[in-house]
């Protein structure tokens, strides 16, 4: 595994046992593992539909790499859930408010050539609704001159009920050419219509 990546005891063995559920109780299918590369800085896009996504995409693509997360401040406000979170290597993101701290902590993984985990839509979206992603997914990729790998996560939003849940993983995504927001607002829609193909 990447040293770089969030190897940390508890996201370890809490991969093990979600992997252990996915797998045997909702025949858990992943595609498109090998597009995800083993060194360097990369991030991880997927659509954002179901509580369930941020485990399911990363025991999806734990074989080759464990991203580090950013989750809404007040799930960290919760005491267990919040001491979990950290604990598997995830850091907190005010969405109402300034927002530097979380874009500090992520750029400091892809700089040590770690592996990020990002939602570009910025909240759960229910299929059939449509949100204009953010830009943020391109300043990152930007500074750390990190590709960007597209998932698509499908069954999440009929969980528990749908079986298998499916996640398939397209090639990587360059880095865009510059960081101003137009053509960092551009790239995240390039990207989302890319993890929507999928």
């Amino acid at each position: 595994m990447n040293p770089a990546d969030a190897n940390f005891p508890m996201r370890v063995c809490s991969e093990a046992v979600m992997r252990g559920l996915f797998t045997a109780i909702w025949g858990m299918k992943v595609s498109g593992l090998e597009n995800v590369p083993l060194i360097g800085p990369v991030i991880v896009a997927c659509n954002h539909v179901s509580i369930i996504d941020p485990p399911l995409m990363a025991v999806a693509v734990s074989a080759r790499r464990r991203p580090f997360g950013i989750g809404k401040k007040e799930l960290f406000e919760k005491p267990i859930l919040g001491w979990w979170l950290r604990a598997s290597g995830s850091f907190p993101l005010d969405r109402q408010g300034d927002a530097t701290s979380a874009m500090r902590s992520a750029l400091g993984v892809l700089e040590k050539g770690g592996c990020l985990a990002i939602y570009p839509e910025g909240t759960r979206v229910k299929p059939g609704e449509k949100r204009a992603p953010k830009a943020g997914v391109a300043f990152l990729s930007f500074r750390a001159c990190a590709p960007v790998v597209p998932v698509r996560v499908l069954g999440t939003a009929e969980f528990p009920r749908r079986r298998p849940l499916e996640v398939r993983i397209g090639p990587p995504l360059a880095p865009p050419r510059s960081e101003d927001r137009e053509t960092g607002l551009a790239y995240a829609k390039t990207l989302m219509e890319v993890i929507y193909s999928l």
